[in-house]
């Protein structure tokens, strides 16, 4: 059951999908519920909301979740205004003295940036240092990148062109992430430019390869307490549609997303392949800590 603001526009979406618990106002704290602090830092707030907590589904049906969102105190925000903010995102300060479980870092579009050139770097190795001890946090696409460089110094290279479409992934390591999962299953989207080395973690004895790509990159990544998940498999079935739609309109150069849409065809429906993989995946790591 997550717990929410009764006032979240999200909860609509959500609505048949998950059980949902109201509360009033942001903080609000439940005694008994597991908290799990969320920086979401991709540029569409609302939908990134919906991607995330649709996917926070206990397998316990009295087990409470409460998810506070995390909003930056150095970054001035373009496609969502301080009245949102204000009234659904709580700053690291409001939060630090709760008994936080969990995190959940995002993606963010600053791929082509170097890590200490983007803007809130300083806030976020903060937030990095807020998150270490806690029992359990997940780092997705750009987020596995700067939370790699930040804590085991893992640099992040260029690809010639994007990783951009669904694919089919090799099992590494046993993990209880992967219960009731099977190879058939590991299947991930990846809208991305850049990707971590297999020899640079490697070389860290703390780190374990969980799951790797076609050509053997890491893609799935753990150390004692840490996620780094190089894909993105909170989207939604529409997600790669809408961004390919998006380049497309904007004039960029971008290829049909690999595996994603039947027949290969834009104008067909795509598949939601790694539907099963994320919602089982996540479940288990609700289960973990």
């Amino acid at each position: 059951m997550l717990i929410l603001n009764k006032n979240m526009p999200v909860i609509e979406e959500l609505k048949g999908m998950i059980d949902i618990k109201t509360k009033n106002g942001k903080l609000n704290v439940s005694k008994k519920s597991k908290k799990i602090l969320v920086l979401n830092l991709m540029p569409n707030k609302v939908k990134t909301e919906y991607h995330i907590l649709r996917l926070l589904n206990t397998k316990k049906p009295d087990e409470e979740i409460e998810p506070f969102f995390l909003k930056l105190d150095t970054h001035k925000y373009k496609n969502i205004d301080d009245e949102y903010l204000n009234e659904f995102y709580v700053s690291l300060e409001e939060v630090k003295n709760l008994d936080i479980e969990a995190a959940i870092i995002t993606g963010a579009p600053l791929e082509k940036i170097k890590f200490e050139e983007v803007a809130y770097w300083e806030e976020l190795k903060g937030i990095f240092e807020f998150i270490n001890n806690l029992k359990s946090s997940i780092f997705i696409c750009w987020g596995s990148q700067a939370a790699l460089y930040y804590f085991h110094n893992i640099p992040k290279y260029d690809y010639k062109h994007k990783k951009f479409g669904v694919f089919k992934h090799n099992c590494e390591s046993k993990s209880k992430l992967f219960d009731s999962l099977d190879n058939e299953d590991f299947k991930i989207p990846h809208s991305r430019y850049t990707y971590i080395k297999r020899e640079d973690i490697k070389k860290k004895s703390s780190l374990e390869i969980l799951l790797s790509d076609e050509n053997n990159e890491p893609v799935i990544v753990k150390d004692k307490n840490k996620i780094y998940v190089s894909g993105h498999m909170e989207y939604d079935k529409y997600n790669l549609r809408d961004e390919y739609v998006r380049d497309i309109n904007n004039n960029l150069e971008i290829n049909i997303p690999d595996n994603y849409f039947l027949d290969n065809k834009p104008e067909n429906s795509p598949a939601f392949s790694w539907e099963k993989f994320s919602r089982i995946f996540y479940s288990n790591w609700l289960e973990s800590f």
